[in-house]
């Protein structure tokens, strides 16, 4: 259930808050006075695109935030039971003037994409444009399919790996399916790349090792040259270098270390100095032997490196890529050896393919078939309760023939038409011709009623469900409104009487001026204020008697329903 909406800052709404009541709850005013601008706004938690002139200007972002409880006993999909803490849930967006928006769920940040997966499963916002998109075959199709449910659902996931399996076995025919010319050249052009990665005998980490030791001789006369130096220093020189020095001390303490202690220690310390001293010049010296090079080293590694590159541009970035390479190559190479015979083999499967996917399509079109009439048959009726009784509504269901576009398709063979006949004595036609907003959307009602009874959401929103309708059939419109929201919530932005009379709960939303700024105040309304408003909304005038009188009784028929 949906307990509260806060908005802020969303264009000329400054501050509203918002407590739908439990069954249906409607929303009037004025033209202008922004009640599309409070669903634009529960449309942002929806996950909708968030423009930066929602926010109000002088402001640096706008902020909308809906809070829902749920009862033990609601049925509560897994997404949200996973997000709920204390049985409620807060769902928030703000939206930032430079443009940009951030989504928290329960106060932490989030995906947009996560906000409209949750959102999903809670709210049914149904605004004006969507009228459009009923006329879209694709939300036909998918419409239908919902309807139809789980069953079809499986054949469609079946359907999709079929799909998937065909599009692999077309790829191996054809590679296998050359012709023997194309398929030698193929074979010679693997055979010459394979031999040359083979005749390079590349090693893993060869190319690093290979860089590393020609940095290193690179430098290699500028470290022999310090080496030899440091080695004169320490030893070269018989009486000039510092083991000389060191063995003299030790010497020169002999005589005083008999009779200190403290001499004796230092003259051992110098003892441990000459050994490691000694060990240190050995070292060196091993090092510097070491580092003779062969005079071609160098133009030997360059040349290696060289080869690497070359290889690197025509088969991969790095080794690791051209012996991946190599290898699928190699399996390549010994497929098309046997090209033929694996050609006749995917071939074979293809059919097996096809053949299974001829029979799924037909049991997705009878289901479709089946479904369709069923659909065809309620909105019929729902028509008939919101004064289109001679209509005939009728769900098209053709299977695609072979070799026309979509045959393999990706939701089947089947093409959708939703088609009406609005009076007796014309012919069904597509719903995208039918001209009078009136009944586009009573149809877009019926199947909402019909598809509302049916699915989860928690909460329904429909945005001047009752455009082009008058007199009895805004009274009919008013009563399947309020059935449909006998078990969940239905909230809607309306301008007719009949149907803000059928409400709960009332909420007026109004504009004014202050301080040289536009505002709005949004009210939930007593009994008394209902009246008026509905008055206003019959005859343009609050206080016409009249208007009033015919107000009230409007009230009182529904109160009495």
């Amino acid at each position: 259930m949906l307990k509260k909406v806060e908005i802020h800052n969303f264009a000329i709404i400054e501050s509203a808050i918002f407590e739908p009541g439990k069954h249906f709850t409607v929303i009037s005013g004025e033209t202008g006075a922004g009640k599309s601008l409070l669903i634009d706004a529960l449309g942002s938690l929806t996950g909708r695109r968030a423009k930066k002139e929602f926010v109000r200007k002088g402001a640096s972002f706008a902020r909308v935030e809906a809070l829902f409880y749920f009862d033990e006993e609601d049925f509560i999909p897994l997404i949200i039971r996973e997000h709920l803490e204390e049985g409620s849930l807060i769902l928030s967006r703000e939206i930032y003037a430079d443009g940009g928006s951030q989504a928290r769920i329960n106060g932490r940040l989030s995906s947009i994409s996560l906000l409209r997966e949750v959102s999903q499963n809670l709210i049914g916002l149904h605004a004006q444009n969507e009228q459009l998109s009923l006329f879209e075959p694709s939300e036909q199709r998918n419409l239908l399919d919902k309807f139809a449910g789980e069953k079809l659902t499986s054949l469609l996931d079946d359907w999709h790996k079929l799909l998937k399996d065909r599009k692999t076995m077309l790829e191996k025919i054809r590679v296998y399916g050359l012709s023997p010319e194309e398929r030698d050249r193929r074979i010679d052009l693997l055979e010459y790349q394979l031999a040359e990665i083979s005749k390079a005998d590349l090693k893993v980490d060869e190319e690093q090792k290979l860089l590393t030791r020609n940095k290193l001789l690179s430098a290699v006369a500028r470290i022999k040259k310090d080496l030899f130096e440091g080695l004169e220093i320490l030893s070269n020189n018989e009486e000039q270098n510092a083991l000389y020095f060191v063995n003299s001390a030790i010497q020169k303490l002999d005589f005083s270390s008999e009779y200190s202690k403290n001499i004796a220690q230092i003259q051992n310390e110098l003892q441990t100095l000459s050994y490691e001293l000694d060990q240190i010049i050995k070292d060196l010296h091993n090092t510097f032997e070491q580092l003779d090079v062969e005079p071609n080293e160098i133009e030997m590694i360059n040349l290696r490196l060289d080869l690497i590159n070359k290889l690197k541009i025509k088969y991969g970035d790095s080794i690791e890529e051209i012996l991946s390479f190599y290898q699928k190559s190699k399996a390549e190479l010994q497929d098309l050896i046997k090209g033929e015979e694996f050609f006749k083999q995917y071939q074979q499967k293809l059919n097996k393919n096809e053949q299974a996917l001829n029979e799924l399509a037909v049991k997705i079109h009878k289901l479709r078939l089946k479904s369709g009439e069923k659909l065809a048959k309620e909105i019929t009726e729902a028509l008939s309760q919101l004064a289109m009784p001679d209509a005939r509504f009728s769900v098209k269901v053709e299977l695609i023939g072979i070799n026309n576009k979509g045959y393999y398709g990706k939701y089947g063979r089947d093409q959708i038409e939703f088609q009406i006949q609005p009076n007796p004595g014309e012919p069904l036609m597509p719903l995208r011709k039918i001209a009078s907003g009136g009944e586009v959307s009573r149809i877009l009602l019926a199947i909402k009623s019909i598809f509302g009874k049916n699915d989860q959401l928690s909460v329904l929103i429909f945005d001047e469900i009752d455009t082009g309708i008058s007199g009895k059939t805004a009274n009919q419109v008013a009563m399947m409104l309020k059935k449909l929201a006998f078990n969940k919530q239905v909230l809607c932005v309306s301008h007719m009487a009949q149907i803000t009379a059928a409400a709960d709960t009332h909420y007026l939303i109004q504009k004014y001026v202050e301080d040289n700024r536009t505002k709005t105040n949004l009210k939930l309304l007593n009994q008394e204020q209902r009246k008026n408003e509905i008055a206003r909304l019959l005859s343009g005038k609050e206080q016409d008697q009249n208007s009033l009188s015919l107000a009230a009784q409007l009230l009182e028929n529904h109160n009495l329903n």
